[in-house]
């Protein structure tokens, strides 16, 4: 279900325009769900196939019979048929939740693909869990703290209640702990030891269930042996991370490092970890109240790209010329997406370690809540493979990724060939492609679905011409001045990232604008509104009743649910 706005939209003042645009989208989008052509998003039903069906399946203790392999197929089609389902008219008056719909969807295929058709949990996957033992002498370790690593068990350099730079619920004998000025941590102690659990087949279903449930919402597996690279996480060896052999001893905490090398950062204590991420929320919540009250004075981010030709522009914008208008949106659109995430994502740190906890202890680690980028050294030092690879968030990199790692352990290609860096390049961001399509497909407006596909797949011309014009360029550069040729190699990494993301990333602004998402209040309080910088009219409080889950009453009983 997609709409044009009339025609005579460019009669409506700028002032007022986010707001007719909004009341006509919500207005076609509760026309067509009374016609039946739309559906409302509600929960549960929208979480059978992502979540709920793959999760119970997965408690169940597979078997290598022909039976069980034709009901893993079965409950697959199931899962999949449920999200396109979700796909096909379901939308929100939320334009944020709207987009979030098809996300949804889509994550809930390649999650369910990931798990129970490419990768096997039950037989090869594992998580860490803490084992106490009462009885267990208490050891007293000396620690020492080098090069940002941790280099013994206890790696937190303030008396507070953490052990092995982990935050713990419940009482625990605690000894005392100073660091000295050579940066050593003195003697303390410490109960219990850190284990891989892999599937608990012979636990109650509870059990069973409430770990295929830590598997599937857990979306970089931080904390397990299936975790991605860049993350803080415990020494593996080869074969636990490949799904070869499954760890089978308590691994050693004092070998997760406090920043890898991608630059991902755990926290050393639990005040640390609360302000930073409290300071982190703020920051992004009065970077989001800016954004949106600068992208409502352009009606590009109003009315997309496809509509907005024909609307005048403002005097603060018309007189700037088309390239810098082209990068002040292009930037507006990347701090925006940047601003969204980081924010969304340090909350639900917060929630996880104060809440979500108390259901999966582990949640409560520090070193199970990284940070959300890496380090934008690794653009300086790869370029935009270092940018897409290392310095953006993975949070969906291992479900990308899970079809190409099927064919390398298949022996279809070999991992460090050519061929085979080509089929993970493309795998990854045509998938990545797709979903973000899917969260087009459920806007309210019309868009153009080829538009994120397109954008990322030139991200792969891109690092293939990268590497290749940088073969080119050593073979100019001196190489008896190795500071000279760092340097040259940085700043050529840099220019091109940048040149190519500003060439590109119009297919997925003008995607983003074209989807309303921008037409979302993202924060309820708007100070920058509250100050006079918006319209005369604008209100400091954001927040009406779209902005708010809601009991929903649907013609089909299962259909019902919280309205989102």
């Amino acid at each position: 279900m997609h709409v044009l706005l009339p025609s005579n939209i460019s009669a409506v003042p700028i002032e007022h325009l986010a707001d007719v645009v909004r009341a006509q989208y919500r207005a076609a989008f509760t026309q067509a769900v009374a016609q039946g052509q739309a559906r409302v998003l509600v929960v549960p039903y929208t979480l059978l196939g992502p979540l709920i069906i793959p999760a119970i399946w997965l408690a169940i203790p597979h078997s290598e019979s022909r039976w069980m392999k034709l009901a893993n197929w079965f409950v697959v089609g199931l899962a999949v048929f449920l999200d396109l389902d979700t796909l096909r008219g379901t939308s929100s008056t939320n334009l944020a939740a709207a987009y979030a719909a098809g996300l949804l969807a889509n994550w809930g295929i390649m999650s369910t693909l990931a798990l129970l058709v490419f990768r096997k949990p039950q037989l090869y996957a594992a998580r860490a869990v803490r084992r106490t033992n009462d009885t267990s002498p208490t050891p007293t370790v000396t620690t020492s703290l080098q090069n940002g690593h941790s280099s013994a068990i206890d790696d937190d350099p303030s008396p507070s209640p953490l052990q092995n730079g982990v935050h713990h619920r419940k009482p625990h004998r605690e000894g005392s702990e100073q660091l000295s000025p050579s940066g050593k941590s003195q003697t303390t102690k410490h109960e219990g030891e850190y284990m891989w659990e892999s599937f608990p087949a012979h636990a109650s279903f509870g059990k069973r269930l409430e770990w295929s449930l830590d598997a599937i919402t857990n979306f970089r597996f931080t904390g397990w042996n299936w975790s991605i690279s860049a993350l803080p996480r415990p020494k593996l060896d080869h074969g636990s991370i490949t799904g070869e052999s499954l760890p089978a001893t308590p691994f050693d905490l004092n070998s997760i490092p406090v920043v890898t090398e991608a630059g991902y950062r755990r926290c050393l204590s639990h005040s640390e970890f609360v302000w930073d991420r409290i300071r982190t929320v703020g920051i992004m919540y009065l970077a989001l109240d800016f954004l949106a009250v600068f992208m409502m004075k352009d009606p590009y981010f109003v009315l997309g790209p496809d509509q907005a030709a024909n609307y005048p522009l403002p005097p603060h914008l018309a007189r700037l010329s088309p390239w810098i208008l082209y990068l002040y949106r292009e930037i507006l659109c990347l701090f925006g997406i940047l601003t969204a995430i980081s924010g969304i994502f340090n909350l639900n740190d917060l929630v996880q370690y104060f809440l979500i906890s108390y259901i999966w202890p582990m949640r409560g680690e520090l070193w199970m809540n990284p940070s959300t980028f890496g380090s934008f050294r690794n653009v300086l030092e790869r370029g935009l493979a270092g940018w897409w690879g290392q310095y953006w968030h993975q949070l969906f990199r291992s479900q990308f990724a899970a079809p190409a790692r099927w064919l390398i352990r298949k022996g279809f290609v070999s991992r460090d060939s050519i061929p085979g860096i080509l089929v993970t390049l493309c795998t990854s961001f045509l998938q990545s492609g797709i979903f973000h399509a899917f969260g087009s497909v459920t806007c309210i407006p019309r868009t153009k679905l080829w538009r994120p596909p397109a954008f990322f797949l030139l991200q792969v011309v891109g690092i293939a011409l990268q590497s290749s014009l940088s073969l080119a360029i050593r073979k100019y550069i001196s190489p008896t001045s190795p500071l000279r040729h760092r340097i040259a190699g940085q700043v050529f990494n840099v220019l091109f990232t940048f040149a190519w993301l500003c060439w590109t990333a119009v297919f997925l602004s003008d995607d983003f604008a074209s989807t309303g998402i921008w037409l979302l209040e993202p924060v309820p309080i708007s100070f920058f509104r509250a100050f006079g910088f918006g319209y005369p009219t604008d209100h400091w409080w954001r927040w009406d009743e779209h902005h708010w889950p809601r009991w929903y009453t649907a013609a089909k009983w299962w259909q019902s649910g919280i309205r989102i």
